[in-house]
């Protein structure tokens, strides 16, 4: 039997009969494009935007609840319980929310109905904080005793506030991430 190769053809040549390669053509994968398989760039980059804006927002109620919670020795402005469930869920979603990013960074995206479950737990958890919050700022401000330095009490107000603008935050990423996974512009 005798085997004959041509250069720069797909032909492969045994005795009589010509055979006819089959060829796949693999192209690597785009490392700059942030797009998934099934899905669009327009849909992968919103949630990276608001994923974004999720994370400063969780950066800046960190800051802020920082000094009410830790130097509170003198007058309580947040119940110990309250303080817990702010650094769990600001220190939690902190840290999904980065991995989340640096996971799209390399090209990886989480399934829809996993950052869907994730957004709403986020929703909810924020819900509950702000709430929280809003009573503690209530309590503390309806005492009649005024401690000296109320600059405590309106980081207090100010973390509920921007608590709340975060669980609206979430509830947008919950409803975007169901509209384009539903749409099939995710994967």
């Amino acid at each position: 039997m005798k085997i004959k190769i041509q250069a720069n053809t797909n032909w492969l040549h045994l005795s009589a009969p010509l055979i006819k390669i089959s060829r796949v053509e693999m192209s690597p994968a785009d490392d700059n494009s942030f797009a998934t398989t099934n899905g669009n760039k327009k849909a992968t980059y919103t949630l990276i935007c608001i994923k974004i804006v999720e994370l400063c927002l969780l950066i800046c109620c960190l800051g802020l609840i920082d000094e009410p919670a830790t130097n509170s020795h003198l007058r309580v402005f947040i119940t110990p319980r309250v303080m817990a469930l702010c650094y769990v869920t600001f220190g939690a979603l902190a840290i999904y929310t980065a991995i989340y990013l640096i996971m799209t960074l390399f090209g990886d995206m989480t399934p829809w109905r996993t950052a869907t479950l994730w957004a709403l737990v986020g929703f909810v958890l924020y819900i509950a904080v702000t709430a929280l919050l809003f009573r503690d700022w209530s309590t503390t401000k309806d005492r009649n005793y005024w401690h000296p330095n109320m600059h405590r009490l309106d980081l207090v107000m100010a973390t509920a506030s921007i608590s709340l603008v975060t669980a609206l935050v979430y509830l947008l990423d919950v409803l975007l991430t169901i509209r384009f996974g539903v749409h099939g512009d995710l994967e």
